[in-house]
């Protein structure tokens, strides 16, 4: 029963490499270095992501239904793509952990404040071991069941905004007032990692999709799309709060939410932002949680719901044990994560795969190649 929820369609893919994309970026924030000019940054990055995560699809259609670690097995051999496997199942885990942690902060700060983090840790890591164990194509109907309310909720909140006279958009002027540097600095490498590199855990989903021939069409849609948005809620953020203040803002989006008094009836919306935040948290810690333990299946030939509930519920605990405070938990996601563990394992390995998969792509069309001309010379003889 358990492996008929193997497969996903196209629409659940694309619904769920946005959703996983905004995820925590909504959260934490991003292009905090380009101040104003930050939403061209994120429309720059989004074009670039789309590059990646073409690159990623391409490395999938070497062997059609076979995900990146398997894919690497049949390149170099399992010698060498085991313990490449294991770093990806670290990596996975790790930022399963950050991301999980930066939503914990986002509770006990706001709704939680006498809760142990400890617990609303273990409780939301249960809600996704249970995701996670049914399969990809439960976690792919949950974003379909809750696409249309967080839709709805984004376009409110925009509306709202406005009829309040909230939004200042002379808060986006001066564009562009050093050149390009800030925004150059805001996408390399922070951006191209977070969130757009981070798609190289959806080469485990991309890989169970049905009708691959379109997926790598469908997967720069939704980048581009992601892009998109993510480039409008940056506008309204930096029109409500400012440059400034959206640069110094924990939870910038949060507190944007919190300008809304419409009508002197509609207002202290925090609860249902905290909503939508969560349905996009749970979907990117479902996904790497998920790319983790597949991982671990290639590397130890053991079916990955075996791992799902130990694993599941270290990522609880790690996510406190991770950083003392959640100044140093960014600290470290400022300063180390993007260069050290994104880079090479989003832009690095990945580039060295597809370089291969290209070559033995181009070598296979050129042996068919000479084989045909050999049969046709027979022929004639």
């Amino acid at each position: 029963m358990q492996a008929q929820f193997e497969k996903i369609s196209l629409f659940q893919l694309y619904i769920l490499i946005i959703i996983f994309q905004i995820g925590s970026a909504v959260v934490v924030g991003v292009a905090r270095e380009a101040m104003q000019d930050a939403w061209i940054a994120i429309l720059i990055a989004s074009l670039i992501g789309a590059g990646i995560i073409f690159v990623y699809s391409f490395i999938l259609s070497y062997n059609i239904g076979k995900n990146l670690f398997e894919i690497m097995g049949q390149l170099f051999g399992r010698y060498i793509a085991v313990p490449i496997t294991i770093v990806y199942a670290i990596y996975f885990f790790y930022i399963s952990c950050r991301v999980l942690r930066d939503f914990l902060e986002l509770l006990i700060t706001t709704i939680f404040p006498t809760t142990p983090i400890e617990v609303l840790g273990i409780i939301f890591m249960l809600v996704v071991i249970y995701g996670v164990y049914l399969g990809p194509e439960v976690i792919g109907r949950i974003a379909e069941t809750f696409v249309p309310y967080i839709a709805l909720f984004l376009v409110a909140t925009c509306i709202f905004l406005l009829a309040g006279g909230d939004v200042l958009f002379s808060n986006l002027q001066p564009i562009l007032p050093e050149g390009f540097g800030r925004v150059i600095e805001a996408l390399f490498p922070g951006l191209i990692g977070f969130p757009f590199g981070e798609a190289i855990v959806l080469t485990t989903i991309m890989a169970l999709t049905h009708k691959f021939q379109h997926v790598s069409k469908v997967s720069v849609a939704a980048v581009i799309s992601t892009g998109l948005l993510l480039a409008v809620i940056k506008i309204f953020k930096l029109s409500v709060l400012g440059p400034m203040l959206a640069e110094r803002a924990t939870f910038p989006l949060l507190n944007a939410a919190r300008e809304i008094s419409f009508a002197q009836f509609i207002e202290r919306i925090d609860p249902i932002v905290i909503f939508v935040m969560m349905l996009g948290i749970f979907i990117k810690v479902s996904l790497f949680f998920f790319g983790g333990v597949k991982a671990l299946e290639y590397v130890f030939q053991v079916p990955y719901r075996y791992f799902c509930i130990p694993l599941g519920l270290s990522i609880a605990i790690f996510s406190i044990l991770i950083s003392a405070n959640y100044a140093e938990h960014i600290e470290e996601g400022i300063r180390f994560v993007p260069m050290y563990m994104h880079m090479p394992l989003q832009i690095g390995i990945p580039t060295i795969v597809a370089i291969v998969v290209f070559w033995k792509k181009h070598s296979k069309k050129g042996g068919e190649s000479n084989d045909k001309k050999n049969d046709e010379k027979v022929s004639l003889n």
